[in-house]
């Protein structure tokens, strides 16, 4: 199989089967492709050619018949009318590729907004934050709402604060380009965490995730909603932190100190170290981890670890995985 350089591109070119002009990537066409994978070749009734053939003519020939039998009837015709003008056929008229797929008809007015007539829901009216007035203060703080016991036939739909969110969720959806599927899961949402909250209240992400998640509902775009609100506070763990401790499992307590302290002087930078990125931070601990939990079965510290042990440890390494681990070792 030839080989082409990387970037190239395949001009433009004609289809070794229908002879049609366009740009595709092989010898054919993607459509005589499949047609030749469906059908043997033999000689042509009507041309003659050497081709996959359908009720003995190739697909040359029965695009001539399809669009012979076009101009005769104005519209396009079946496969029987089709067939029955192969053997009429005389002369073959060229054409670009895809010319011969039938357009799909134009959406109508049932697919845009409903019902067909029917008009499109309007948006929210504008809205702006509630006035509190007089509320009755909370008897405890500390206590978070259970949100998982809530459900959209318990929601306070009459509630201004979710007509102020609804409101704008209906911008933020405008502005970003939500579909019409995430725009009434947002307002799902919102309607169950929006239940009964009264002004001065804040609601913690760790309160609010297990719920929407377990509804299949989105969590990040009714946060974002929350957060124009500002009525949201961000209470979940940071996944570095989970994937760190995670990552420093097994280690001995000397080595894991250090390990920890190294690891968050590449991420978050030092006074003689720019700050990398997360992602480089995960590659590099992932790298050295291997010696690391090796070298935690005889020592105690890093300090312990001597030059003779790194080439110790690196002579059973091979290839990309030694070049790897010695730049995460240094």
């Amino acid at each position: 199989m030839a080989r082409f350089p990387k970037g190239y591109v395949k001009p433009t070119d004609s289809c070794g089967s229908c002879l049609a002009w366009g740009n595709f990537s092989g010898r054919l066409c993607p459509t005589c492709y499949m047609f030749g994978r469906s059908h043997d070749a033999a000689a042509c009734t009507g041309c003659r050619r050497i081709q996959p053939l359908k009720w003995d003519y190739c697909r040359l020939c029965w695009c001539q018949a399809r669009l012979n039998a076009r101009a005769v009837t104005g519209q396009p015709a079946d496969e029987t009318d089709v067939r029955d003008r192969l053997a009429a056929v005389r002369h073959h008229q060229l054409f670009f590729m895809g010319l011969h797929y039938r357009r799909r008809p134009t959406p109508s007015a049932r697919r845009r907004g409903g019902r067909r007539g029917a008009p499109r829901k309007p948006p929210p009216a504008p809205t702006w934050r509630p006035d509190p007035g007089w509320r009755q203060l909370p008897l405890f703080e500390q206590i978070p709402r259970d949100y998982s016991r809530l459900a959209l036939a318990d929601s306070d739909l009459a509630s201004p604060w979710l007509a102020w969110a609804k409101y704008l969720a209906h911008r933020l959806a405008e502005a970003r380009g939500w579909g019409r599927g995430i725009r009434f899961a947002v307002n799902r949402g919102l309607a169950i965490v929006l239940t009964g909250y009264v002004d001065g209240d804040v609601i913690r992400h760790t309160e609010i995730f297990t719920p929407l998640r377990a509804l299949d509902l989105p969590v990040g775009h009714t946060i974002t909603v929350l957060e124009e609100m500002g009525i949201f506070e961000d209470d979940s763990e940071p996944s570095f932190e989970h994937w760190l401790v995670e990552r420093l499992e097994g280690l001995a307590p000397g080595i894991r100190s250090e390990t920890e302290r190294w690891t968050r002087v590449l991420r978050d930078g030092g006074p003689r170290s720019l700050p990398r990125r997360e992602g480089t931070v995960w590659l590099y601990l992932n790298r050295a981890r291997p010696a690391l939990m090796e070298w935690s079965n005889r020592y105690d510290h890093l300090r312990e670890v001597t030059r003779d042990d790194v080439l110790a440890y690196i002579k059973t390494l091979h290839g990309r995985q030694r070049h790897d681990q010695l730049v995460a070792l240094r």
